[in-house]
């Protein structure tokens, strides 16, 4: 606990430095940028307008229904843009997330204001060449107006800091780590010196070899001074920086490979200090209500054909065979909580013991029509009411039987991670091939493999390309028995 006290406070004070060090500039630029891009959505929305209409009617129209609509658009657009954190200042430095996460951005606020016109009926209104015209253009636009926008902080940054001249002071055998190197170069900065504290820890050995550090810095154009020592060495931190107390220069901690990696994940605030996220919820409240939401309109946009489907293929497993049409088993879902899950029965069997059997190619046990159903997936529909119950999502972990949980549970690694997001109809492991029985541990695996690798980087987007890629996979009815 004496050394978490005493780590602590460092790690504020590195974030803080690391912070400074990456900043395009002063605090002001992100929301900077955040009005730049409002301003050019207005833009855009009235010169769309007026274009599409002057080409196609000999008229600008009505500029000021052009201006309304882009305000609503640049408001939505702004918001939903801040809520994913692409105006912190560390996320305007990448090019490639930006583009990415500003066009995601673009596209859903369009699909909001088209399930807002239809719910108005308001859709004729809306839905013209301008509104398409103005969607198009702006996904272009967000391209280009990043790339410059980079450009010129780059540009701003480079000319307002140029090269600092750095003298690192570092222990025998610990070098600046890798990261804090890059930072250093990319930042503006120059490793100038590197002096070696002494092996051994006399005062008068130390004090030597600060003597040397400070008539370095005085004869040199130095502007700053790196320490590169353990952090549990507190008595020779604090040693060193009373040496260094005379010079006029800043003299920071950089951290040892042990705290850069933990530096490297995110610092949150807990009171009046922060805390290391070692490790952070798969997704935020409003990622959760995003995929909620997503879950919600699809599954009652697909009500009108599923409905029907649903009534014709319960019929056909009544008349196939004795038995309830639909089979519930005991699984688990999100967080470990167990729920019932739905299906049409495919078997002249209800296994829902210790012990569960897996389908394989030509078993018995599965019906005449629980063979097509199976073959296509159509099985799983029924599942469709435990996602608007809230027990499943569309897209998702396939949750297994409790038989099977137990026993790849102890089994394979960080199994029970997949319960850490709600399970789906489809996952990104289906998409990909693992679909169907998994008679050998190694294809339980991969499919586990999969399973974590969604639960790491879900988004939106990632839901929307599985669920499209499911439909045309489903259609090949590949492993599936």
């Amino acid at each position: 606990m004496a050394l978490l006290n005493e780590v602590q406070p460092k790690l504020a004070a590195a974030s803080g430095v690391l912070r400074d060090n990456a900043a395009l500039g002063s605090g002001g630029v992100p929301h900077a940028v955040a009005l730049l891009d409002a301003a050019c959505i207005v833009v855009l929305s009235i010169a769309c307008g007026a274009v599409y209409n002057f080409a196609n009617f000999g008229q600008v129209g009505d500029v000021n229904r052009y201006f309304r609509v882009g305000i609503a658009v640049a408001i939505l657009f702004s918001i939903s843009a801040h809520a994913r954190g692409l105006y912190l200042r560390s996320q305007l430095q990448q090019l490639g997330v930006q583009i990415k996460g500003m066009a995601l951005v673009w596209t859903i606020v369009f699909l909001c204001l088209v399930m807002v016109a239809f719910a108005l009926n308001a859709s004729d209104a809306l839905f013209g060449g301008t509104f398409l015209l103005f969607f198009v253009s702006g996904l272009g636009g967000i391209a280009v107006l990043r790339w410059s926008t980079r450009r010129v902080l780059v540009e701003i940054f480079r000319g307002a800091r140029g090269k600092r001249q750095v003298i690192v002071v570092a222990q025998s055998g610990r070098p600046v780590s890798n990261s804090v190197a890059r930072a250093i170069e990319v930042h503006g900065g120059s490793v100038c010196q590197t002096i070696l504290l002494p092996e051994t820890a006399n005062d008068s050995a130390l004090s030597e070899c600060m003597r040397e550090v400070i008539d370095y810095v005085r004869r040199r154009s130095v502007e700053e001074i790196l320490l590169a020592t353990s952090w549990a060495d507190t008595p020779l931190i604090e040693k060193i920086t009373g040496h260094l107390r005379v010079v006029p220069l800043p003299v920071k901690l950089v951290p040892d490979a042990m705290v850069s990696a933990l530096l490297e994940r995110p610092l949150v605030e807990l009171g009046h200090t922060r805390a290391v996220e070692l490790q952070r919820a798969p997704m935020t409240r409003p990622q959760r209500a995003a995929k909620r939401l997503l879950d919600i309109v699809a599954t009652v946009a697909a009500l009108p054909l599923v409905l029907p489907a649903l009534a014709v293929f319960g019929a056909a497993v009544a008349l196939d065979s004795r038995g309830p049409i639909l089979f519930r088993q005991l699984r688990i879902g999100f967080n470990g909580r167990p729920f019932q899950i739905y299906k049409f029965r495919t078997m002249s069997t209800l296994e829902n013991g210790a012990i569960i059997r897996q389908a394989c190619q030509g078993d018995a046990r599965v019906t005449r029509v629980g063979r097509v159903l199976r073959r296509f997936s159509i099985d799983e529909l029924p599942q469709l009411l435990n996602v608007l119950k809230g027990e499943m999502s569309l897209v998702g972990p396939r949750p297994h039987a409790l038989a099977h949980d137990n026993e790849y549970g102890q089994i394979i690694a960080c199994y029970a991670a997949r319960h850490n997001v709600k399970p789906g109809i489809t996952g990104w492991a289906q998409m990909n091939g693992w679909r169907g029985a998994t008679p050998e541990i190694d294809l339980m695996r991969g499919r586990v493999e999969h399973d974590l690798w969604y639960v790491d980087h879900w988004s939106l987007w990632l839901d929307i390309r599985i669920l499209i890629g499911t439909v045309l996979r489903v259609c090949r009815a590949q492993n599936a028995y």
